[in-house]
């Protein structure tokens, strides 16, 4: 499944906790992946999704799990040249475990 139309329609699917395979199902194949230790993060853009915009998402994972959704858009022509560098500092805040005291 190739990301097209609107994404919003296929996020709306994802959960925190999904896995990497899920979001293939959902998504398909990310225009981008980028690493940063235990974290990955994988960028989706619809060309031309509104008026002189595109739509981009960056899904989040931490350990292999999705762990938030983000999004923006810009204004160059088509998305290669608008999908930017990650901002790892933007990644939400994860419980990687969580125990009783």
């Amino acid at each position: 499944m190739q990301s097209c139309g609107t994404l919003d329609d296929k996020t709306i699917l994802i959960n925190p906790g999904d896995s990497r395979e899920r979001v293939l199902e959902i998504m398909g194949t990310p225009q981008d992946r980028q690493f940063d230790s235990i974290n990955e993060a994988w960028q989706y853009c619809v060309s031309g999704a509104g008026f002189g915009y595109n739509d981009h998402k960056i899904i989040w994972f931490a350990e292999g799990s999705v762990i938030g959704l983000s999004t923006y858009r810009t204004s160059v022509t088509g998305c290669s040249g608008g999908i930017r560098s990650i901002v790892w500092e933007e990644a939400p805040d994860f419980v990687l475990e969580s125990r009783e005291r």
